[in-house]
């Protein structure tokens, strides 16, 4: 099962020629939603591969979590943590603009918005096309030939909307009667936490969500069985994993992107090697999913740049640094170590009194949204330490433990002072010297037609 973790035990053997490198990312998906009856495709890979198990994403949303894939960078690095700081800068080196310099032919497949060429996500790819229903990238997957390719291919489900799939109901325990959809308008109410969510309601939230991750597995062995007739499944160094997860008031709120709790940045994470590989993983201990990117690039021949998040195949020592910026006065970061996660939020402005139902009436596009609610938050984070905050205003600390279903909150002021050490020390190897972010960007306007697909996922801009 995904939920143990499956190590190489095999003999290493000798080096193949480079056959293909597949990464697949499915979006929104938490670990521990994965398992034979809801996700058998996913458990079956997890069975076969080289290592399997749960791994932490760098933020809980997209554009933080997908840019620091691509880089191997933390999102205090990338700067691309907002809607208005979502494209990729130049001078980073992308996932697929460093395996082409190896050779390889590239091509990526995905329907996330924030993925779009316009933030960046096409550079070095020879072939870019948007995922839609799966098609174009499974019979691409078929027709590998064995020499080397990158496809990288990122699926929306189970992000919102979430759909009633009637054929997969039977992969839920028990479910309530459920809509036919549930939009993310239907969510955003209650990612104010202060805004009450019935238990039927989130019963119903819940099971959609399980429905939409049986329909990502679904999705996910379409294109797995495409890989296998290609005659290139044991050749192809193959990745699947998430970029964050989803939560029904884990902690406190709903969707992702409000928190930095364990089940909006707990994902799974698989890694097949290919037969006879001559590297084996060294994996112990907790699993940042930004290593994924020079694991692939070390596979293919490729040296990764300095300050980068080190691969797989190297040791990894201390805990596993998450980032999330400009909350509603705050920001976020957690530190995970073991069973033990740090969260850590400083303040960099006052919280906006208005800032849920801004946030309410940009996703469901009433007419004139009081949009200074976010200027005044991007101007307040652009000036302050991104770790220290307000002078006033110290840090807050809370320490949990991950248990078997779940976090518990532990009192232990010393086990906290020392692992905020820790969490400042890791941020500042990974992003540097702690000072201001400065202003954003420029970014040119969005189109009508790349609005409306923001729209319609419950992004706003």
């Amino acid at each position: 099962m995904l939920a143990g973790l499956f190590l190489a035990c095999g003999d290493a053997g000798r080096e193949k020629p480079r056959g293909p490198v597949v990464l697949i990312t499915i979006d929104t998906l938490r670990a521990d939603h994965v398992g034979p009856k809801l996700a058998p495709h996913l458990d079956r890979l997890a069975s076969e591969a080289t290592w399997a198990g749960r791994a932490i994403s760098p933020s809980s949303w997209t554009v933080p979590s997908m840019s620091s894939l691509f880089t191997g960078f933390q999102p205090g690095t990338t700067q691309t943590w907002s809607f208005d700081r979502a494209v990729i800068p130049r001078k980073l080196t992308l996932l697929p603009e460093a395996l082409r310099a190896q050779g390889y032919r590239t091509a990526g497949f995905r329907d996330n918005p924030w993925t779009m060429a316009r933030y960046g996500y096409s550079r070095g790819f020879n072939h870019f096309d948007n995922l839609e229903d799966g098609k174009n990238a499974e019979e691409y997957l078929e027709g590998l030939d064995g020499g080397p390719d990158f496809v990288w291919v990122h699926m929306l489900p189970p992000h919102s909307p979430y759909l009633r799939h009637s054929h997969l109901l039977g992969r839920l325990s028990d479910p309530p009667r459920l809509p036919a959809q549930v939009r993310h308008a239907d969510l955003e109410p209650y990612y104010d936490p202060s805004v009450p969510l019935s238990p039927e309601l989130e019963r119903v939230f819940r099971s959609m969500y399980a429905l939409n991750v049986a329909w990502a597995d679904e999705r996910l062995g379409r294109l797995l069985d495409s890989l296998r007739r290609s005659g290139q499944w044991d050749r192809t160094l193959l990745v699947v994993t998430s970029d964050h997860g989803e939560e029904f008031r884990d902690h406190g709120q709903i969707a992702h992107g409000g928190n930095l709790g364990r089940h909006l940045i707990e994902v799974p994470l698989v890694v097949k090697l290919p037969s006879g590989f001559g590297r084996k993983l060294a994996v112990d201990g907790p699993v940042a999913t930004i290593r994924v990117r020079n694991t692939l690039i070390e596979a293919a021949g490729g040296e990764p740049e300095e300050g980068t998040a080190p691969s797989l195949f190297r040791p990894w020592e201390g805990g596993v640094l998450s980032e999330l910026y400009l909350d509603n006065g705050v920001n976020h970061l957690s530190y995970v170590e073991g069973d033990r996660q740090l969260l850590w939020e400083s303040h960099f402005a006052e919280p906006e009194p208005g800032y849920y139902q801004a946030r309410l009436l940009l996703t469901t596009g009433a007419p004139d949204p009081p949009l200074d609610v976010f200027q005044r938050l991007e101007e307040a984070v652009s000036r302050a330490l991104p770790l220290t905050g307000l002078s006033d205003h110290p840090p807050a600390l809370t320490l949990w433990r991950w248990t078997a279903d779940g976090s518990e909150p532990i009192e232990d002021p010393r086990e906290i002072e020392q692992m905020a050490r820790r969490l400042k020390r890791a941020w500042t190897v990974a992003n540097g010297p702690e000072r201001p972010f400065g202003r954003r960007p420029e970014m040119s306007a969005i189109t009508k037609q790349e609005e409306q697909e923001l729209r319609s996922l419950g992004y706003v801009h």
